[in-house]
């Protein structure tokens, strides 16, 4: 059976116009996107000048992420990386940065270090943009621009990536600490779905370049150096346009029925690398060792990366229940609105693993100074050594600022501070943690 006539009987009768003009409406209505994409030109700007000119680091500043692609909204990060020599010394140089930038107009400094791409967070005071500063991210850049020219090709790319991801972040789906997916996980979704329609909307980029030169980029992410091949077809304006004529609102409820009924996650991968029409990726035939229940969902160019990887039970189960109840709303007339509703949440996380010598008084005394509204702290168990705490904070402001704690040491532990959310919490503390 293929998807298109899987989805048939679904959507029988359905008039596809409202859904459309909803989508439209709150794709067209986020005015703080536009106005960040100016700001991002203004900090790459600043950043660039201060490499070069007070740290004299020879190199390119650049963007990468959303705002190098066009799925930037009015909440997303700037990610900005320097390319520069190999052999760098990048936690000097990112020390240097996180010293330098208060006196050009940013706050909020956070090192953030012991991560595999170590990096330098603040913020942008004029705007509140949060900014991600890394070093020779080649990978990144390069995966950036693969999905550049995805949403190039055709704008329903750019359109469904920023529709899913905004679903996915209203929903609290976001975040690979807590067991789900990251943000650009989700757009290897859409693009994979979109590869494998029975008229696809966009073809394969990278199964196009098979005849093009090598453009391999060294990564050591792993703990070695690594060659990856990142080569693809670029020139997509030279392409025939798709052939598929399905609106914004059609291709969005095929990709909620398609992860829910008719991808069977317990066979098959996620790998928009080697997707076409009628053809499934066997998970198992894949670079990384994995199992019937663990998700799969593989980087296209780093072949050791499975972004589902750190998907749990209880994210895997959020994740399917919210594409099913959005995929029931979506058939409803005002059905964006229920999917996506407007307004914040209550309450805002970090989270941290604390040790058996971390006392609640050692945290309340270390945040003190950040509005902290509650602190969730384990009960003692001398059998583990590390557990979950949480705090709770009224505003994305104050729990913002309260990050800039990262990696601070307590005692014997130095706290790795992670954004996170009430069914986060709410998961550990019902499990006796």
């Amino acid at each position: 059976c293929t998807v298109a006539a899987a989805m048939l009987p679904l959507l029988d009768g359905w008039d596809s116009a409202p859904l459309n003009q909803e989508t439209s409406g709150w794709l067209s209505g986020d005015e703080k996107s536009e106005e960040r994409l100016r700001a991002s030109k203004r900090i790459e700007l600043i950043l660039e000048g201060i490499t070069k000119n007070k740290l004299h680091i020879e190199g390119d500043v650049s963007k990468f992420g959303s705002f190098a692609n066009g799925l930037q909204t009015g909440s997303s990060d700037m990610d900005v990386v320097l390319l520069t020599k190999p052999g760098i010394d990048a936690l000097k140089a990112l020390r240097q940065i996180s010293n330098i930038v208060p006196e050009y107009g940013f706050e909020n400094i956070t090192t953030i270090f012991q991560a595999n791409v170590p990096l330098v967070k603040f913020t942008d005071t004029k705007t509140g943009m949060e900014v991600d500063f890394c070093i020779n991210n080649k990978l990144g850049v390069r995966n950036s621009e693969l999905l550049l020219a995805y949403c190039h090709y055709d704008d329903r790319v750019l359109k469904l990536g920023r529709l899913v991801k905004g679903w996915a972040k209203k929903h609290e789906l976001v975040g690979s600490t807590d067991g789900c997916l990251n943000s650009y996980a989700y757009m290897l979704l859409v693009v994979h779905f979109l590869q494998g329609l029975d008229e696809p909307v966009c073809p394969n980029l990278q199964e196009m370049a098979s005849e093009l030169p090598s453009h391999e980029v060294l990564d050591p992410k792993w703990g070695w150096e690594h060659r990856w091949e990142t080569k693809f077809f670029s020139d997509v304006g030279s392409l025939e346009p798709s052939a598929n004529t399905m609106s914004i609102a059609e291709l969005l409820v095929r990709f909620f029925h398609f992860y829910t009924s008719v991808f069977d996650w317990s066979k098959h991968a996620v790998c928009m690398r080697t997707n076409k029409p009628g053809l499934v990726v066997d998970k198992f035939t894949l670079t990384m060792p994995t199992s019937i229940d663990q998700w799969y969902v593989e980087d296209p160019f780093d072949l050791r990366h499975n972004l589902a990887g750190k998907c749990t039970v209880s994210g895997r189960k959020r994740i399917m229940d919210c594409m099913q109840d959005a995929l029931k709303s979506l058939l409803k007339p005002g059905g964006w609105a229920e999917v996506c509703p407007p307004g914040n949440p209550d309450h805002y996380f970090l989270k941290c693993r604390v040790s058996s010598a971390v006392t609640p008084e050692s945290l309340l005394d270390t945040f003190e100074e950040f509005h902290l509204d509650k602190l969730y702290f384990p009960k003692p168990d001398p059998t583990v050594r590390f557990s979950q705490a949480f705090l709770q904070f009224s505003t994305s402001l104050a729990r913002r600022r309260a990050h800039t704690r990262n990696e601070v040491q307590i005692f014997d532990c130095q706290l790795q501070l992670h954004y996170s959310t009430q069914h986060a919490k709410d998961e550990v503390i019902q499990g006796g943690n």
